[in-house]
């Protein structure tokens, strides 16, 4: 809920609550002249793990200036460690996110079955497998190629029974 622009003196800062996804600093301050209790939620949309968090501070001081003063009893200090905790959950957050969408470096493909994997694992298996393709890919004008190969393979060791001609 938006607040009504106040002078510095009118306001008096409660406290200060976090919102993790999405990142925002919820303020709850008082309204001297009528005694009413509002929150102001400072949405923080392109914040970054990576983002430095006193420039994040010193713009959030900017454009909430009535609210974030030194006079009115909010420290430059506090609203730095605000923007670390969203900060530090945000590299939690990807951390995690990244440990469990790793793709093994060896998997045998012959024994593995990807049927039983989500979307998003089977997408990585084939991604994985599209930039050895194309790394060993034949392309016109590369030494060795052939166009329309034809190549003999061998009698299979093992019997499929898909493809066999017993109907």
């Amino acid at each position: 809920m938006s607040a009504p622009e106040v002078v510095s003196g009118e306001v008096c800062p409660r406290r200060f609550g976090l919102n993790y996804d999405p990142p925002a600093i919820i303020l709850e301050y008082l309204e001297v002249s009528t005694g009413k209790l509002f929150h102001r939620k400072v949405a923080l949309k392109r914040l970054r793990s990576s983002t430095d968090p006193a420039r994040v501070a010193e713009k959030l001081r900017q454009v909430n200036r009535p609210l974030l003063t030194e006079d009115s009893g909010v420290a430059f200090e506090q609203i730095v460690s605000l923007v670390k905790k969203l900060q530090d959950s945000m590299h939690q957050k990807s951390s995690t996110a990244s440990a469990e969408t790793k793709v093994p470096d060896e998997i045998d493909y012959h024994e593995a079955n990807l049927n039983k994997l989500s979307d998003n694992e089977l997408a990585r298996h084939k991604a994985k497998m599209n930039t050895s393709f194309l790394a060993n890919q034949m392309k016109p004008g590369d030494n060795g190629f052939v166009y329309d190969m034809r190549v003999d393979f061998p009698d299979a060791d093992q019997s499929c029974g898909w493809d066999s001609e017993e109907d």
